[in-house]
């Protein structure tokens, strides 16, 4: 390997030394500083020719997998509150290439590739330090390089594996984490009423939602979206009188209560906004709040004592951690008093705050829940949260099972939620089961208002949540495969204990193994599907609503089944 270096530090000693070799090699990075200080960007660069390579796949690809000029690269740029550092280069076959990953998933840095017009290679980057860092004198990582002609989704999962060998080890995830879970946010937005919402849970319950998520609104009589009125974190006693009845009433119904939190915003119009000047890392005009600079004790005390008192006071059994990738550098930062910090690295910070609140909050509840968003989903966070759910995609299918399956791929054991699915009140059946279905192998989050949807929704819904449920284990622990990214994936289907769950969402052909019993979902929009046998079967076909109309036989070879 012709390894580039390029930086502007001061560098005394560096070396990129081969510490292990094969189809998987590994590359041992060491760098020592002339003096102690936070480092600028440090890149490593190498060529690849570009050989049956056609995609490119990251954390945060969402529809598009193309390979772009090294003008305009494919980049993942990550850090302890955002992304994580892997890339993954496969065949239009679906073939691992090239994957790339760094072992330090916490300290800021970029991993990127692009074509080189002029022969045909890809140069692959890595960006060491592409943000600001604590002073250090001194640094190592491990490049991991895996050229192994494996199914692109197993490079994905070996290296999310491979994190686990340095320490990464997820949060604990109690089992309530991997059921159902109603969402007020699409359904209810800021208009927080306990009586609708426990409503609303009644039927959630009998439907097969174990945990409702009470989002935004609860601490706040303003209606208007935004956030000009978060940071006190009081409840509003206009809309929900009696926080603990409300959680009550909703354990007596054998469900559990999540609520929502803005992490790192404080509001304009909130009453302690002047008590933290001097300690915000910038402002969201948009938002009409500040963020928070966790690198002051002080910031991090306020937060986690509100965490810990609020539990222990209304008897939350999970909290919803919002906008935590908003805990970033600007260009404010010049104006910071170092002196009062913990630490210049806003990573770091963040650590402590999601350590020190951990820490509190276990102590309360050992089985408290708590829900990351993308793009905090990677290694470094996942020992503090043990939900991590899709970005935000409303009524939005196919980035709804791109994102949940990619999530699937990289989150060990922690559980992967869908973004909270919803649907026009009057769409047709079909269109309902395409949105639930785009989130198969992922923990459903459900946000409809059961007194506007169909009777046919309902139906429909109760029978597809019926069926995750009982088949739960094959669809979340099993052996999951995925197909064709460029396609947003044509192909899923997770495979346990003699048992199979697929989902079409292109006309390909399902290949199914002989004495394996196989759920095929059709998600095509079509009203065929093909599937390859090697031995005679019977099938049996089912409605929507999950109820049994045909049976027949398919023979060995590609079958078309209605």
């Amino acid at each position: 390997m012709n390894f580039t270096t390029k930086t502007e530090n001061q560098v005394e000693f560096e070396e990129i030394k081969q510490i292990k070799s094969g189809e998987i090699s590994e590359y041992l990075v060491k760098i020592v500083f002339k003096e102690k200080a936070s480092p600028s960007k440090y890149t490593i660069s190498w060529e690849e020719p570009q050989i049956d390579m056609l995609g490119f796949w990251s954390s945060k690809c969402v529809t598009q997998y193309n390979l772009t000029p090294d003008w305009w690269p494919r980049k993942e740029e990550s850090r302890t509150a955002s992304g994580m550092p892997l890339i993954t280069i496969y065949s239009g076959s679906g073939k691992n290439r090239l994957s790339v990953a760094l072992s330090d998933p916490s300290s800021p840095s970029a991993i990127s590739a692009g074509v080189v017009e002029e022969n045909g290679a890809l140069i692959i980057k890595i960006d060491l330090f592409s943000k600001i860092c604590s002073s250090i004198n001194e640094y190592e990582a491990i490049i991991r390089i895996d050229r192994r002609e494996v199914p692109f989704c197993q490079a994905i999962k070996d290296a999310r594996d491979w994190w686990s060998t340095l320490g990464y080890d997820p949060m604990y995830v109690p089992a309530s984490a991997k059921l159902p879970m109603y969402s007020t946010w699409y359904s209810f937005h800021q208009k927080t009423i306990p009586d609708e919402i426990l409503y609303e849970c009644k039927i959630a319950k009998e439907y097969g939602m174990d945990t409702v998520i009470v989002d935004d609104g609860w601490q706040t009589d303003d209606n208007r979206r935004g956030y000009a009125f978060c940071g006190d974190w009081e409840v509003c006693e206009n809309k929900i009188p009696d926080m603990k009845k409300f959680v009550d009433d909703v354990h007596a119904l054998g469900m559990k209560f999540m609520i929502w939190f803005s992490v790192p915003f404080v509001g304009v119009e909130s009453k302690i906004y002047d008590k933290f000047k001097g300690m915000y890392l910038y402002m969201r005009k948009n938002a009409c709040a500040s963020v928070l600079d966790p690198r002051f004790k002080e910031v991090r005390d306020y937060l986690t004592n509100i965490y810990a008192s609020s539990v222990q006071k209304y008897g939350w059994d999970g909290l919803k951690l919002d906008f935590i990738d908003s805990f970033e550098l600007s260009d404010e930062e010049s104006s910071r008093d170092f002196e009062k910090m913990d630490t210049v690295s806003v990573e770091e910070g963040l650590q402590l705050l999601l350590s020190e609140t951990m820490e509190k909050l276990k102590k309360i509840n050992p089985e408290i829940m708590i829900e990351f968003r993308q793009s905090y989903i990677g290694p470094a966070i996942s020992k503090y949260g043990n939900i991590f759910r899709v970005g935000d995609c409303p009524a939005d299918p196919i980035n709804n099972r791109v994102g949940s399956l990619s999530l699937r791929l990289t989150s060990d054991t922690t559980a992967v939620h869908s973004d909270m699915i919803m649907w026009n009140n009057n769409d047709t059946n079909e269109s309902v089961l395409y949105q639930l279905l785009g989130t198969m192998f992922a923990v459903p989050q459900i946000s409809v208002r059961f007194d506007s949807i169909t009777s046919d929704h309902k139906k429909l819904l109760k029978s597809y949540l019926s069926f995750w449920r009982e088949h739960s284990d094959v669809i979340l622990n099993g052996e999951l495969k995925v197909y064709d990214p460029d396609a947003s994936f044509s192909l899923a289907k997770s495979k346990k204990d003699g048992e199979c769950v697929a989902v079409l969402y292109r006309g390909v052909v399902e290949k199914i193994e002989n004495d394996v019993l196989e759920y095929v979902f059709n998600a095509t929009g079509k009203n065929d599907i093909y599937i390859e046998s090697e031995e005679n079967r019977t099938y049996e076909i089912y409605d929507i609503f999950g109820e049994k109309y045909a049976t027949g036989k398919i023979a060995s070879g590609v079958n078309k089944i209605p």
